[in-house]
Order: C-alpha cells, then structure tokens, then sequence
C-alpha cells in the first residue's frame, strides 16, 4: 500500500468500509422496510393475540388530541396514557432501532439454537443472539409493564396512547407488537393549531434537547410529515383518519369511533371545555412572518384539504 492509500485509508477508513456504507445508504433503511422484513422471518399472529390497544396519533400539538382522549375515556373501560414520557423519546428510540433489519441481517447463524452453555465455549460466538421472537417479546413486554398493566389494574378493559410525535412508519412499529391495535388519526387546519401553539409559548420538542420546535417552520414541517404519512397509509391500518374540524362541529359520526374501538362515547363531552389556549374566546394573532413561514411549510398539504385561508 503506497504512503497516500495509508494516509487516506488513516484519515478517512478503508475503502472496503466505504463500499459498504454505500451499500447500506442506498438501501435507504426505514422503519417501515424493516418492519416488513421482520413479518417475512416472524409474522405477527392477530388471532392468537387478545390484546386490543388504542394509539391515538396526531399530526402534532394542539390539534384536539386530548378532547378526543377525553371522548374515549369517557367509556370507564378506556385508560388512554397522554403522551408518557414524551420528551423521553421512548417509543421513538425503541422503533429506530428496527431500521437495521434487513434481508441477510442478523444471519441465521447468529441466532442461539439451544445448544448447552458450556458446550458453546469452544465455538465461535462473538455474535450469539437470543431468538427473534424474545427480541420481540422483550420490547412487547415493555409496553405491557408500562402501559398494560397499570391501565388494568386502574379498572380498564381496555389501554392505550396519546401521541402527537408518532409518524406513519411508528404506527407500523406498534402494529408488529400489537397486531390488532386500533388507530386514530387525527389533524386539524394548520394555522388554528399553530395559532394556539404559538400562544403557548412555542417551546415544545419533537425529541428532547435535539429537535425543539420553536418556529412556525419547524411547527408546519413536523404537522406535514406526520399528516403526509396518515394521509397515505391509514387506510393500511385497522383505524380512523379523523379531521378536527368535522369532529367539534358535529360532522363526524361518533358512531364509527364506537364501532371500531367497542366503546360507548358520551357525546355531552363534545360541548365541555376543559382548559383553553384562548384568551376571552379570541384567537392569538399571528404575525404577517410567522404566517407566511407557516403556509410555506405545510404546503401542498395544507391546500389540497382545502386548508385556504391565510
């Protein structure tokens, strides 16, 4: 090897290295495409599986995520968790790390296959794994420790989560755990969201301390990706895509929430508010600035649900 291939290879790795990171880019891996690799070797079976949880997804803050919390738990069988731990990013971590299945990975080998202890210790085991299915089974039983049992042990029949982080490829990530989970999505006008967020300071995060989301930009991309990806996919879920416009004026048949989640919504609730981002009933202004960024953002999204006025 000349002195410039060693100087290079010290300063930036090999090229075998780099030959197989650009492998692994182009691959392009989501937690989507991972999650489909993980059906093919350990399908999820819905009718084995008795548990029935909730996730109630929202293309971000203040889009009516806690009225339609409250709705469903006004069934005394229903504990839905608002956003536990959120600026943990917990469920987040826990389904990134799903993005590194894929075809060829983990090799079969790698997996343990029963064989004694102290019968291995001659072998090759640098990479020795536990089965794909307590992989499985450890993550499930995170949620069933943390969310589940509480929830039961409060009364509930049924359990489930309040989230305005989650994107379409986590709702994916929660269905292999829970193969028959119910799903709602849920969104609202992108200026009367943000209208509100503004007012309460604009100081959230999509993940704590790295992503805060401080700007109507920041604001009108987090809405944009997250309702991108409902509007695409949810009717791939057993769920309900629910517009918060429809839902407070009546639109919305209540009914269809009580058919898919088995529950008895009290309708009384619709006509009580419980705290209020607006001050003497009048919204917050926005600035000209703060407007034009926020359109830019959620645009053509925004548009195309006849999201026009500005």
């Amino acid at each position: 090897m000349t002195m410039f291939k060693q100087l290079k290879s010290a300063l930036k790795g090999t090229e075998y290295a780099w030959a197989q990171h650009r492998r692994a880019t182009e691959h392009k891996p989501t937690i989507i495409t991972a999650i489909q690799t993980l059906q093919q070797q350990l399908p999820a079976n819905a009718e084995e599986d008795l548990q029935r949880p909730i996730f109630l997804l929202s293309a971000g803050w203040r889009s009516g995520s806690t009225l339609v919390q409250r709705l469903l738990m006004s069934d005394r069988r229903v504990l839905i968790w608002g956003e536990p731990y959120d600026e943990c990013g917990l469920i987040q971590a826990m389904a990134d790390s799903m993005r590194a299945f894929r075809t060829g990975w983990p090799p079969k080998e790698y997996y343990y296959d029963g064989t004694p202890p102290q019968e291995l210790s001659g072998e090759w085991i640098a990479n020795l794994f536990p089965s794909l299915m307590e992989f499985r089974n450890a993550q499930r039983k995170m949620f069933d420790t943390l969310f589940a049992a509480p929830a039961l042990n409060a009364g509930a029949k049924y359990w489930g989560i309040k989230e305005v982080r989650f994107t379409i490829e986590h709702a994916h990530y929660l269905r292999w755990l829970y193969p028959n989970a119910r799903f709602i999505f849920l969104y609202r006008n992108p200026v009367d969201a943000y209208q509100s967020y503004y007012r309460y300071g604009s100081s959230w995060y999509d993940v704590y301390p790295d992503k805060p989301v401080f700007t109507p930009t920041a604001f009108g991309q987090h809405w944009k990706k997250l309702l991108d990806g409902y509007l695409q996919q949810h009717q791939s879920f057993n769920s309900l895509l629910i517009c918060y416009e429809d839902l407070v004026t009546g639109q919305f048949p209540l009914e269809k929430l009580d058919a898919l989640l088995d529950i008895n919504i009290d309708r009384s609730l619709l006509r009580v508010k419980v705290g209020s981002s607006n001050e003497g009933g009048h919204k917050t202004d926005l600035p000209f600035m703060q407007r034009w960024l926020l359109k830019r953002a959620v645009s053509p999204t925004a548009q195309q649900l006849g999201y026009n006025q500005w």
